[in-house]
């Protein structure tokens, strides 16, 4: 969980940066998606590692990475496939296999890929 945890929390800082900077044709539309994402993102993270933390006690969260200040938008896509396919490989890890924490997880994915649809479509 603390990898998967720190993941996401750095996705929301990361997505926030190319939120404010993100720039060219359809920037608008992905300025208006990654918004949504930032200000969904967070409570999402919260209830999952509320949840996990109810059941197996504290976590320590690591570190956030460095920023990417590339802000064109098919860094951006490749960015949220990139992030898609950690989760998807993190939330195998046996401790993360109840139903109800693969539920919160299900509901971040969802998230992820509702905001890949909208950067990729609506520009």
């Amino acid at each position: 969980m603390e990898e998967l945890a720190s993941l996401l929390l750095q996705s929301r800082t990361q997505t926030h940066s190319f939120h404010l900077g993100v720039k060219g044709i359809g920037s608008h539309s992905a300025h208006i998606a990654l918004g949504e994402y930032y200000d969904s993102i967070g409570g999402l993270i919260d209830g999952l590692v509320e949840v996990y933390q109810g059941k197996e006690g504290l976590i320590q969260l690591s570190g956030i990475g460095v920023l990417d200040k590339n802000n064109d938008i098919k860094n951006i896509i490749k960015y949220f496939e990139t992030l898609c396919s950690m989760v998807a490989k993190l939330r195998t890890n046996p401790k993360l296999q109840d139903s109800w924490i693969q539920n919160d997880i299900d509901t971040v994915v969802s998230l992820l890929y509702k905001t890949k649809y909208k950067l990729v479509n609506h520009q």
